[in-house]
């Protein structure tokens, strides 16, 4: 539940980042929506992103790993579709918001897991 949680919270920041430096992402909502933007796209990470990758893994393969992009952007554009307050326009939009979005993601948990790490030792 830990793990859910830090998902949520690193999501609604990589969000807000993304918001604040793609200019083809728009938001119009307030902090709520920002953690409800958060929560959506944490359970579509972890429901729907396994059985896409698992379909394409075929592909994912044969690119080295790079339509691991293509997923996440696909996982964006349904987070944009079920969510007003979020607007992405334009591929551009999707391929930079994912691209922040997982750079954010991997500081904020990876640094998370690495404070952990050092109080066990």
């Amino acid at each position: 539940m830990t793990k859910f949680i830090l998902r949520i919270i690193a999501n609604t920041v990589a969000i807000f980042v993304a918001v604040r430096l793609v200019e083809e992402i728009t938001f119009t909502g307030d902090f709520i929506d920002y953690l409800i933007v958060g929560i959506v796209l944490a359970l579509a990470n972890t429901f729907i992103r396994p059985i896409l990758k698992i379909i394409s893994a075929p592909l994912i393969f044969i690119t080295m790993g790079l339509f691991m992009i293509v997923i996440n952007a696909l996982i964006l554009f349904a987070v944009d579709y079920f969510v007003e307050a979020l607007t992405i326009t334009g591929f551009m939009g999707y391929l930079w918001g994912t691209i922040i979005i997982a750079i954010a993601n991997a500081v904020i948990v990876g640094s998370f897991k690495q404070h952990k790490k050092i109080e066990t030792e």
